[in-house]
């Protein structure tokens, strides 16, 4: 039993001397997770039910408040108020909601959304880097009377987030950011108090949040782990079903087709959807086959989701090259591409960096996921504009855009004016590379070249007005 008790008391004991240099952010949070149960009775944890109440003591209102949270992204809370009625929140890592008594349901958007999928996270400070790009000590700061370490997380989309942990103890004293909300950007903070072990695991049971000039305390009362959840616990209420049909029934997918041509000989067809997402983003479906001589080439699919800012979030590619497998599924996070790359021997983790705007597309075909980037691209002058290139499990490469103008391009028994983009770079085997896009003022892809490689694609309804010959290869000019 002593030995026990020693590893207890170490815990009290504080972890850096008072003139050692700033510990690193994964120390401090280290730290915390040691303090509060360790690393295993956190992951032993795969939902949580939290009993609470909620006191708004000047207004002299008090409510109930409950969470109900599962692995790996399911969030909901409850709080019902006399006079105010119910205000329930939730997120699923696809869709943030509020659904209020007074106002109605809404979906959130933009920052509002990015802060409800980070809060919505279970276990967040088991995998805080996957949350945050950054995450820094900057200094020491007295909170409450506890001297404390002062880390600033910064995440992708939304505003940093402080917290102050005690340099002691190593548990969290103080939360403050600012929160983007329906009322604009509000200064929020919340201090935390009455440290209690529930299921191996320490935490506070006391919080008092202050923001817009008011202060609320939350006092939990109980919490339940690892409980069985009804299966639709986290299911969209109707009334938020409803609204997410309406968002995505209001925009038609544009559906395309592409024929690629090599050599003057069609090779390749693509089909593919750009369908906007409840989230502001995009997401790029599609498939495709190719002949190319005795190979052949089956695109199963190949699909890309974005953020609202066209940033990737996932790409999905699933193939075979005559008897070759290519599957990728990849997720970006942190700077990274994290790859799961299986070609018939079974899956394999590769990361590669790359940057948080980067535009995603294959070695050669699919053609239609460069969409993403006529997209993109600026229509207003001339200049340079630099974009990074992510070819899907090999290498982030940087492209140079220019817009060259409207052409005006011949079509078999047709002609299009159309905007010209070319785009320049080197591929991940170092072999420079020059593509051409025509789009219309939509931003879809009408026509694309490659003249080193003597390739062709057309969308459907717009054929070459010829057999495309080797000698035709460069690109019109208007």
């Amino acid at each position: 039993m002593k030995k026990f008790q020693l590893a207890a008391l170490a815990f009290c004991i504080p972890l850096f001397g008072a003139d050692a240099p700033l510990p690193s952010a994964q120390t401090v949070i280290d730290h915390w997770i040691n303090a509060t149960g360790g690393r295993a009775a956190w992951e032993a944890r795969h939902n949580v039910v939290e009993h609470a109440t909620v006191d708004f003591a000047k207004q002299g209102i008090k409510g109930t408040l409950t969470v109900y949270e599962a692995a790996p992204d399911k969030y909901l809370g409850i709080t019902e108020l006399p006079g105010i009625g119910r205000i329930s929140t939730g997120s699923n890592g696809e869709v943030a909601w509020e659904n209020t008594s007074l106002q109605g349901p809404r979906i959130k958007q933009g920052a509002e959304q990015a802060d409800a999928f980070r809060e919505g996270a279970f276990n967040a400070d088991l995998n805080w880097q996957k949350l945050y790009v950054k995450g820094e000590i900057t200094g020491l700061e007295s909170v409450e009377g506890h001297e404390c370490y002062r880390l600033v997380l910064t995440p992708k989309q939304g505003n940093p987030v402080t917290e102050y942990y005690d340099k002691t103890s190593g548990l969290l004293v103080r939360t403050t950011t600012t929160v983007t909300s329906q009322l604009g950007e509000i200064p929020a903070e919340i201090l935390y108090d009455d440290y209690q072990k529930d299921a191996g695991v320490l935490s506070a049971h006391r919080m008092v949040n202050r923001a817009a000039q008011q202060e609320f305390v939350i006092q939990i009362q109980s919490i339940e782990t690892n409980v069985d959840l009804p299966k639709d616990r986290f299911d969209l209420p109707p009334e938020v079903q409803a609204l997410v049909k309406k968002s995505v029934a209001a925009v038609t997918p544009d559906r395309g087709k592409l024929t690629v041509y090599m050599g003057g000989s069609p090779v390749a067809k693509e089909n593919y959807s750009v369908q906007k997402l409840v989230n502001g983003g995009v997401d790029i479906d599609g498939s495709g086959s190719a002949s190319l001589g005795p190979m052949k080439i089956d695109i199963e699919k190949f699909e890309v989701r974005t953020d609202a800012k066209l940033d990737p979030l996932e790409a999905i590619a699933k193939g075979t090259l005559g008897t070759i497998q290519m599957n990728v599924h990849t997720t970006f996070a942190g700077g990274e591409a994290k790859n799961e790359i299986d070609t018939g021997q079974g899956a394999q983790p590769k990361d590669i960096p790359v940057h948080t705007n980067a535009v995603v597309v294959n070695a050669n075909l699919p053609l239609y996921p460069w969409t993403v980037l006529a997209m993109r691209a600026s229509l207003d002058g001339r200049q340079p504009q630099q974009f990074p290139v992510y070819v899907l499990g090999q290498a982030e490469e940087q492209a140079t855009v220019v817009f060259e103008g409207r052409d005006r391009v011949e079509f078999a028994g047709q002609t299009a004016e159309l905007n010209h983009l070319a785009v320049t770079g080197t591929t991940p085997q170092g072999q420079p590379i020059r593509l051409d896009f025509w789009v219309d003022n939509r931003r879809k892809i009408i026509k694309m070249a490659v003249p080193s490689q003597g390739v062709e694609a057309y969308q459907d309804g717009f054929d070459p007005k010829a057999p495309v010959a080797v000698s035709e290869q460069q690109p019109p000019k208007g």
